[in-house]
């Protein structure tokens, strides 16, 4: 297939509402993000030292200082989710850079930051949507013209799909990090020992599935840009295998990922992968809003996962669209997957990290939590009438792909009632890499 570089934010028009920001709103995360993305300038200007190019060529010893003006990372002092969503603007730009002026500071801070080890899954994913925009864009154009090139729209599709689940999980467990308190001591951050503070676990899940996950999307994407002509000499391409050699550096690697996965095994009960609690007023963590009021800061993850895989299906049954019902079935196989992981999990008493079958259960328990994550941000967005992120569509798709990685069966096809969600996905992926605009769940617009 021939090489051919679409015109950057040429095609549909947008239907993904963006509403405007007061002119009164106080300062906060979105405006230090705005400053942020302005003072990093143009990604693309040659002249620009923030640039990929000037990035690229500086290497990891000549990162360039920040901004004149730009306060500190740990000057900032938001909320632990409204942190990473200040911080977005760097993520995107350069997971060496971000690891540089945020991660590091953060991490080896006297007092680290709650968030702090959060920060670097954060920006894996923020790194991973810029790929898939530029993949879509260049997708999309040629597949007005050559029909081979439509076979890559639903890869696409799933690879949004699976980078929203995995945004929902970040921003729960981001939700779940207590109030930076002078008087308390930062969360372990170093893989040994239990979870030492409130939202530890929901940390450990996203240290363990984010790297694993987005390293899968990564390879899709490079596939996706080789097939349509983008060699690696492209910029697309040297983007791409920037990040992948950088992950290390924002600790979202393979060495995070195994040993999050080690506490994730410590942590293995009878309650099925999670420490005792009241599962029903903790299944509130998972229902992500705009509020922060409406989620218990400190709160962990010990048995939200079941009551909220149960709530949110129970809640689904009886709706008359085929996404939304098809939606419920999934979610009830998941539900009873969950059940006989609290089974598997009460088979023993102490879970060794070092043991295959304890990996192999906490593999299973962070699916469930990422499948109860994207249940509880579909079900928040449905309730404040978000069209897309409140449809069912992406949750169907997102849950059906976490579904076969759990190595179960989907369930039967109902008569005349077989949905295919991906469509609608591909639209509006398509919709917001054409508008510049970034496929984080609050479908931000872009300055660059």
């Amino acid at each position: 297939m021939a090489l051919t570089r679409p015109v950057p934010r040429a095609g549909r028009p947008p239907t993904t509402p963006i509403p405007p920001r007061p002119a009164d709103e106080p300062d906060g995360a979105t405006q230090y993000a705005a400053r942020l993305e302005a003072l990093l300038g143009d990604p693309r200007d040659p002249g620009n030292p923030y640039g990929r190019s000037a990035l690229r060529a500086a290497g990891h010893d000549g990162l360039p200082a920040p901004p004149a003006g730009l306060p500190g990372a740990g000057e900032v002092q938001p909320a632990a989710d409204q942190l990473a969503r200040a911080l977005r603007p760097l993520f995107r730009r350069d997971l060496a850079l971000a690891h540089a002026w945020s991660i590091r500071p953060l991490l080896s801070a006297p007092m680290p930051h709650p968030a702090a080890a959060l920060l670097g899954p954060a920006a894996l994913l923020a790194s991973a949507s810029g790929v898939l925009r530029g993949a879509t864009r260049i997708v999309d154009g040629l597949s007005r013209y050559e029909r081979g090139a439509r076979q890559w729209r639903p890869v696409l599709a799933s690879v949004f799909a699976d980078l929203l689940a995995c945004e929902s999980l970040t921003a729960v467990a981001l939700r779940s990090c207590p109030d930076r308190d002078p008087g308390t001591a930062g969360p372990a951050t170093d893989g040994q020992g239990p979870p030492q503070q409130p939202g530890e676990s929901l940390a450990a899940v996203v240290g363990y599935l984010v790297p694993q996950l987005v390293g899968e999307l990564l390879g899709d994407l490079e596939l996706v840009l080789n097939e349509c002509g983008f060699g690696d000499d492209t910029p697309e391409r040297r983007t791409l295998a920037k990040i992948l050699g950088d992950r290390a550096f924002a600790r979202a690697d393979w060495t995070a990922a195994s040993a999050a996965q080690a506490r994730i095994v410590r942590g293995l009960n009878a309650a099925g992968g999670s420490r005792p609690g009241d599962g029903t007023e903790l299944a509130a963590l998972f229902r992500v809003t705009e509020a922060p009021s409406a989620l218990a800061p400190g709160t962990d993850c010990p048995q939200a996962v079941a009551a909220t895989l149960a709530g949110a299906t129970d809640r689904l049954a009886g709706a008359d669209d085929a996404d939304t019902t098809e939606l419920a079935r999934v979610g009830r196989r998941l539900v009873i997957e969950q059940r006989a992981l609290r089974v598997a999990c009460a088979a023993t008493a102490v879970h060794d990290p070092a043991d295959p079958a304890a990996r192999a259960l906490a593999d299973r328990q962070a699916l469930l939590v990422l499948a109860a994550a994207a249940l509880g941000v579909r079900e928040a967005a449905a309730g404040a009438r978000l069209p897309f992120l409140g449809g069912a569509g992406w949750a169907l798709l997102a849950l059906g792909r976490i579904t076969r990685r759990l190595g179960l069966p989907l369930p039967l096809p109902l008569p005349d009632r077989t949905p295919d969600p991906q469509p609608g996905v591909w639209d509006e992926l398509a919709r917001r890499a054409a508008n510049g605009v970034d496929c984080d769940l609050h479908a931000t617009r872009l300055l660059w």
